[in-house]
């Protein structure tokens, strides 16, 4: 269902949500009224994007991507493999979608649990030799860096798992870690934080909170926001 003075907000709340329902459906109760809410959110005509924070789908997208077909085979081998193990992947050539210089030659990024990290990389050495590193410092990256390099590094925890799939990255994580990691911030350029930022804001659904917390715990919050408050008019919340 869609309510008229939702849809020409940028957000709203649950309160706002529920004086709506009511507006159009009568009194109800909470019951009634929580359930509303997470029947539009299931359906995908709302989306959780903040703290109490609820957006109309149709206004932005949700961020998806079709991976590489090289990307899809390591994670086919990773749930092969270590079935309960949480890991995510990140190509570089995502990042062709918001640049002004795109990426010719992908590295993949498989972020894995740090329990089973090095388990994790010793398969995908055997299945990829000659083109997997195991948390690299910048100097060795570009030294030895070939097209579809595998990157494995460390999952922290809190990191938003993907909608169609766990191991998928989000957005978010994304965003941050373009800004926070070692790694990273050598791979792409400061001068690509304005295209990237205020295109992903401006064309996609994110989930604030779930960014921040994620920034947090790799001990990166402040600098993070410092991010955002440089390259979007976006306010991040404590």
């Amino acid at each position: 269902m869609v309510f008229n003075q939702l849809t020409s907000m940028d957000k709203f709340t649950r309160k706002d949500f529920y004086d709506a329902y009511r507006e159009g459906h009568g009194e109800k109760t909470q019951d009634a009224l929580d359930y509303a809410l997470r029947r539009e959110v299931a359906a995908g005509n709302i989306v959780h994007v903040g703290r109490n924070q609820y957006a109309y789908a149709k206004e932005k997208r949700i961020y998806k991507y079709d991976y590489s077909d090289v990307a899809g085979q390591v994670a086919v081998e990773i749930q092969k493999d270590y079935p309960s193990v949480d890991f995510q992947i990140f190509e570089l050539t995502q990042l062709n979608a918001f640049v002004n210089h795109l990426y010719a030659h992908n590295t993949i990024f498989v972020s894995v649990e740090n329990d089973a990290i090095d388990y994790v990389f010793d398969s995908l050495r055997d299945e990829y030799p000659g083109r997997i590193m195991l948390k690299p410092k910048a100097d060795d990256y570009f030294r030895y860096l070939v097209d579809n390099q595998i990157v494995v590094l460390r999952l922290p925890s809190e990191s938003p798992k993907g909608i169609d799939a766990p191991w998928k990255s989000r957005l978010e994580k994304i965003l941050v870690d373009i800004t926070v990691d070692k790694l990273l911030t050598r791979i792409v350029s400061v001068s690509e934080y304005d295209a990237i930022f205020s295109q992903a804001f401006d064309r996609y659904l994110i989930d604030t909170s779930a960014m921040l917390r994620y920034a947090n715990r790799k001990g990166a919050g402040v600098k993070f926001k410092d991010r955002i408050e440089e390259y979007t008019d976006v306010a991040i919340g404590e």
